[in-house]
């Protein structure tokens, strides 16, 4: 069952949840449900940056929390999206090597403590979380920041230089990051893309035309 992102288990709060049909989170027998909107990119901004949806997956996970002393189910679900730019990485090598990836998930905490690390991770973590050894970046290192329109407000955006392999060729990449907050998600985005390939102009644009929830 999908509830509100705050869940405290005061008495008025557990009258609460077992009139509205939370009995089985109380007793352990169901888990409670924290399910995220998704963050997407507007057409009109895809058409004009060349990208387009590549990938799209509501990914679920399980956590035990504790709960007056007890160990309930919590079950997160989440909404992830990628945008692909097909590029020129070097003559003769040509494929999808900017790449734009945000995750939605829920800001949701039980019994006053949060269910989801996202909010307290610092960005060079959270660089090495959704684009690390798996993506086949390594030596990722912070260069800048800068403010960005996203999602209705100014926002920073951290720049990181890294090395990757693309296309049979290992070559420095730059990544974007940008997460916050917004109206009960954690939203992160990360961008990787060629050194060689000045895509900062798109990736702010990206950022601009993201909406969530989608339109």
């Amino acid at each position: 069952m999908l509830r509100s992102r705050e869940v405290g288990i005061g008495v008025a709060l557990v009258l609460l949840l077992a009139t509205a049909g939370c009995v089985g989170f109380l007793t352990g027998e169901e888990p409670l449900g924290f399910a995220a909107n998704a963050t997407e990119v507007d057409d009109a901004t895809l058409e004009a940056t060349d990208y387009r949806l590549a990938h799209s997956a509501s990914p679920n996970s399980t956590q035990n929390v504790t709960v007056a002393g007890q160990t309930r189910r919590v079950v997160v679900s989440s909404e992830l999206r990628r945008y692909n730019r097909t590029v020129t990485l070097a003559a003769g090598v040509e494929g999808d090597f900017a790449r734009m990836t945000v995750f939605s998930s829920p800001a949701a905490t039980v019994g006053g403590t949060s269910i989801n690390p996202i909010g307290s991770l610092s960005d060079e973590r959270l660089v090495r979380r959704f684009v690390g050894a798996s993506s086949g970046l390594s030596n990722v290192e912070f260069q800048s920041n800068r403010s960005v329109e996203f999602l209705g407000e100014a926002r920073t955006v951290s720049e990181y230089t890294a090395t990757q392999r693309m296309g049979g060729v290992q070559t420095n990449a730059t990544v974007h990051l940008a997460t916050v907050e917004h109206d009960g998600d954690f939203v992160t985005v990360v961008a990787v893309h060629p050194e060689a390939v000045d895509e900062r102009s798109r990736v702010d644009a990206l950022l601009a035309g993201f909406r969530h929830p989608p339109a």
